[in-house]
């Protein structure tokens, strides 16, 4: 037998004993940063992780947790298929957490945790697992494609407010969100707040400006050219189209897009910046580990966070990205909505615009560009920013809840 797969099965083992804790996310378990910085914590309580996730019904290990994969098309790959394939998994799901036979169940949205609370359904009170609700995002008014109509919001309201009566605790990702989800349920307790912070980053500024200088090669351009960048899901609706736009107008400033995405999206993008005449000043890049992610962000004069409000979610948004910015120490041209504004404007850090006006895009670049003492300012600012906004410090709020329910 291999011997990995003999450490593995003996680490499996040692920890028959130990209670488990199950986290269901419906998606495959990959640049899940959010989750895994959950299950650090929850791995100081002695618990033995097991996850939850999408794919073909076989069981592997990803970072040394043990992944259980359950297929969400049980019926067959068939298109007619699709609706009765999505009810039906949910109780294949339902019924293969059951036989994990967990102590707590952190759910990762809304359809998780609805799994989670069926798998617990007919289990006596004292032996009934614990749940947890870690919504990523503002359930009810999330950006799913296409718009709900009056019935889904309904129901995924009614549902939301059942559910989450159900749960050890709920965690929201800002206090915006919380403070809604609070008031439409009519909870007695505010839900806790653990906001998409990533670890303290040791930047080496040096290794940043290497990297900056391969992306002016890359474009052809002098060292001293001014760069902004998006950095995340390259897809519709995070504003990258009118960032193009804004950089027609500044021709002094180039811009790089780190990130993946569908092949045909950024295929018209693409199109769009030649259409634009600004290929010599736009640099697709795929997207890049998280361990040097701060290298590529860190190596941009500007990090744009101009996603527009397609969703009520959007406009509470308060994605990593942006705390990937500070962590880089790159100031930060943010959309003008209350949770992005809090933090730029509290800490000083970068400035504020509507993302659907391209004149005001354009404007802050370069106002950006252009005033080297504000910018100056912005970047000493960023080191205190550092400091208060990294996981260390966040971590303290999960830390003590999860604390209440596995000690």
């Amino acid at each position: 037998m291999d011997k990995t797969v003999k450490n593995l099965l003996l680490k499996i083992k040692v920890r028959c004993g130990m209670k488990v804790f199950l986290k269901i996310v419906p998606n495959e378990f990959k640049n899940e940063s959010r989750n895994k910085r959950e299950l650090l914590v929850v791995n100081t309580f002695e618990m033995n992780t097991v996850i939850m996730a999408k794919g073909d019904n076989n069981i592997n290990f990803i970072d040394g947790y043990r992944v259980h994969r359950r297929t969400t098309r049980p019926l067959g790959n068939h298109k007619c298929l699709i609706k009765l394939n999505r009810i039906i998994s949910v109780f294949t799901w339902a019924s293969h957490a059951r036989r994990i036979k967990p102590y707590c169940i952190s759910c990762h949205d809304l359809i998780a945790l609805f799994i989670g609370w069926l798998s617990t359904c007919f289990i006596p009170k004292r032996k009934k697992p614990l749940l947890v609700y870690d919504s990523h995002e503002f359930e009810i008014g999330r950006n799913t494609g296409t718009k709900r109509n009056k019935l889904t919001k309904f129901t995924i309201s009614r549902l939301e407010k059942f559910l989450i009566k159900k749960c050890a605790f709920s965690i929201m990702v800002n206090d915006s969100i919380a403070d809604e989800v609070q008031r439409i349920h009519k909870l007695k307790e505010k839900p806790i707040i653990v906001r998409n912070i990533p670890a303290y980053w040791d930047v080496d500024e040096e290794i940043c400006k290497k990297r900056k200088e391969e992306f002016c090669e890359k474009l052809g351009l002098p060292m001293d050219t001014f760069l902004v960048m998006y950095h995340g899901g390259v897809m519709p609706g995070r504003g990258i189209e009118n960032l193009l736009k804004a950089i027609q107008r500044n021709i002094n400033v180039a811009t790089v897009i780190l990130g993946n995405g569908e092949k045909e999206y950024i295929e018209k993008l693409k199109h769009m910046v030649e259409e634009l005449q600004i290929s010599e000043r736009v640099l697709f890049h795929c997207a890049v580990n998280i361990d040097i992610l701060w290298q590529y962000v860190g190596a941009a004069d500007i990090g744009m966070v101009t996603i527009p409000a397609v969703s009520k979610s959007y406009y509470y948004m308060l994605p990593n990205k942006f705390f990937e910015n500070i962590q880089s120490l790159t100031p930060i041209i943010g959309s003008d909505f209350p949770e992005i504004r809090r933090i730029i404007k509290g800490y000083n850090i970068g400035l504020c615009v509507n993302p659907e006006r391209i004149d005001e895009i354009a404007n802050a670049i370069e106002e950006m560009r252009k005033n080297r003492e504000m910018y100056s300012w912005f970047k000493r600012n960023l080191k205190y920013a550092k400091d208060e906004l990294c996981w260390e410090n966040e971590r303290n709020v999960l830390e003590e809840a999860y604390g209440k329910i596995l000690r």
